[in-house]
């Protein structure tokens, strides 16, 4: 009978090893819960080498029931394609999560239910998924990176954290905490840039339909009163014929472009020149280099707050760095702290952060408390993440307003104008 290797955590929070003999992982996982043990890690023991007929048969069995199971995943309606709500449903199964596990029942038994009872269709789909891989043996950690959909990599290895140190239900909270204000934050950009867009396209449709209906009528009167085309009308069909005869050839030339930028960044080399670009580029630049900020600040201050070692949360927590150019200052930082520099030293070394976070991050490496320094620096963070993209929403609305504003000016000159004329060919 096969033999598996357990790490648990008993009633009292303590953790113990050892090895359970079961017919399969479920079975082993349901012996140890009968024994009051909650499995954090479960590995089946290395068996005899099996001879060259029954591997191929193994490899065979093992082909065919991934196959199987690839096609019932993608049979799924979570499986087809992507949906900018799947991250609210992941934020949403967190709560409803937390309030179980919050009030005392373990990490299993609330998905348990939650599977049962979630009415939501997408919700119940991924609780039966985790309740899935967790009867398999496998941590929450794993069971939550298995849904890449709803779960971000930085989200798992948090939740890892947490279930090494025990200390499951306040790492749940701060996850929580950080979806929603990273919810936030986005629904703010949305509504601030959804006025401006709207003007836009209203200036648009007006633009389009004066061009393709009232200036064609205007040319054809003028031309037939023998009158003159007035200097806003000229320019505006110069432009329209203009724009009528070389905008396929931008729509194709940009288009190409965007391809050729794409498989550019596809390589380490063009992703790190243009993630290098991306932070120098004005207002937007700071923008993406606070955004990194604030979720590794976030993270640094929940994995300390966890216990977890310095060495060991800046390894966690640079893989969670989407900008290269500022992984590549991270990562440079922390084996330098490896090799004995602090970390507020190490991060004024390579620029990662400002020289006020660093200072605050100085203070609280004297002090012996890193994670609230950490904490306060990431607030300031936010803080400053949200007036950026305030004054980049005022700045685009109000360049939005202007465009639509000199648009409809140029074509009602271009009305009025033209009127005049006509009125000035019938009086002679």
């Amino acid at each position: 009978m096969p033999e598996f290797d357990y790490k648990a955590r008993q009633k009292d929070g303590q953790i113990s090893t050892g090895t359970i003999e079961a017919p399969d992982r479920r079975q082993a996982m349901l012996r140890l819960q009968e024994q009051s043990l909650s499995p954090i890690t479960l590995k089946q023991q290395a068996a005899k080498k099996p001879s060259a007929l029954q591997g191929l048969l193994s490899a065979l069995s093992a082909l065919k029931t991934k196959q199987s199971s690839s096609s019932s995943d993608n049979d799924t309606p979570a499986a087809k394609g992507k949906s900018p709500k799947r991250e609210r449903v992941g934020l949403n199964f967190l709560k409803r999560l937390m309030e179980l596990h919050g009030s005392g029942l373990p990490i299993g038994d609330s998905i348990r239910i939650l599977s049962q009872r979630l009415s939501d269709p997408e919700q119940k789909q991924l609780a039966n998924g985790l309740w899935r891989d967790l009867s398999e043996g496998h941590t929450l950690a794993s069971a939550l990176a298995r849904q890449p959909k709803y779960y971000s990599g930085s989200i798992t290895y948090v939740i890892e954290a947490g279930e090494a140190t025990g200390s499951l239900a306040p790492i749940l909270r701060k996850v929580i905490d950080y979806l929603e204000e990273k919810q936030a934050i986005r629904q703010k950009v949305v509504t601030s840039m959804a006025y401006p867009a709207f003007i836009c396209f209203v200036a648009f449709i007006v633009v389009v339909i004066f061009l393709l209906v009232l200036l064609p009528e205007i040319q054809s009167m003028l031309e037939k009163l023998g009158g003159e085309m007035t200097f806003s009308a000229r320019m505006l069909i110069d432009g329209s014929d203009y724009l009528l005869k070389f905008g396929p050839f931008i729509l194709i030339a940009g288009f190409i472009a965007s391809l050729a930028l794409r498989q550019w960044r596809s390589s380490p080399k063009g992703l790190h020149a243009t993630d290098r670009f991306a932070l120098k580029i004005p207002l937007l630049g700071k923008i993406f280099y606070y955004s990194d900020l604030f979720q590794c600040g976030n993270l640094i201050s929940t994995l300390l707050e966890s216990g977890i070692n310095t060495t060991e949360t800046l390894r966690l927590t640079e893989r969670t760095i989407k900008n290269t150019d500022l992984r590549e200052r991270f990562k440079t930082a922390r084996n330098q702290v490896n090799e004995g520099l602090s970390v507020a030293q190490a991060f004024k070394r390579n620029e990662f952060m400002p020289d006020l976070a660093i200072d605050i991050l100085s203070v609280g490496e004297n002090t012996g408390n890193l994670s609230h320094s950490m904490d306060e620096i990431t607030k300031g963070f936010r803080a400053e993440l949200s007036a950026r993209l305030s004054a980049l929403t005022n700045i685009v609305a109000t360049g939005a307003l202007l465009f639509a504003f000199c648009l409809v000016a140029l074509i009602a000159v271009g009305i009025v104008t033209s009127v005049f004329q006509v009125s000035k060919t019938l009086s002679m």
